[in-house]
């Protein structure tokens, strides 16, 4: 189902061949975590009926002159999920700015860039007619060992809670095709 990365293939066969400079190196160790994630969460959908669910992986878009990178893209006949896959493990929290940071009070994820990301992505999947599916946003964290302190924020999804979410995924995917009204044309 899933296919590695292109990027990732082109680095796999020149490590040891060319030298990296440290951004190559940083990119290309980035590279494998984010395949190693997703090889983890496919497993995850192996435990779903995918017959109403299209997935879409790895997807880079440039929001504010910076890369995001949305691992996986789930898509229903009703809503968009994007899923951001991240391995932080440790106590976080939540700043007053929405920025999440670890125990040592430093800046991990800005979670004001899941807004951009949002709009980014309404932009580019317009759906035909009038009605516009829904687009949800989830950082999944698949790190047992990942837990927030003071507030927490609908924009994550634990491993533990990842089958559960991927079940009600499946379910109204079925159940709204199923009971969707019929339409006549007039």
């Amino acid at each position: 189902m899933r296919q590695k990365n292109e990027k990732l293939k082109v680095y796999e066969f020149l490590y040891n061949r060319l030298p990296f400079s440290n951004t190559e190196q940083e990119e290309y160790n980035a590279m494998q975590r984010a395949e190693a994630l997703e090889a983890e969460f496919e497993k995850y959908l192996s435990g779903i009926d995918m017959t109403n669910i299209s997935v879409h992986w790895h997807c880079e878009v440039i929001l504010d002159e910076a890369h995001e990178f949305v691992n996986v893209l789930m898509v229903t006949d009703y809503c968009y999920y994007l899923f951001v896959l991240h391995d932080l493990k440790g106590v976080h929290y939540i700043n007053p700015f929405n920025i999440l940071c670890n125990e040592q009070h430093e800046a991990v994820l800005d979670l004001n860039r899941s807004r951009n990301l949002y709009e980014t992505f309404k932009h580019e999947l317009i759906d035909e007619g009038k009605f516009q599916r829904p687009i949800i946003i989830k950082y999944v964290m698949m790190n047992a060992e990942f837990k927030t302190k003071t507030r927490k924020s609908e924009l994550f999804l634990s491993k533990e809670n990842l089958p559960y979410y991927l079940r009600a995924i499946e379910h109204s995917a079925v159940i709204r095709k199923k009971y969707r009204p019929n339409v006549l044309p007039t």
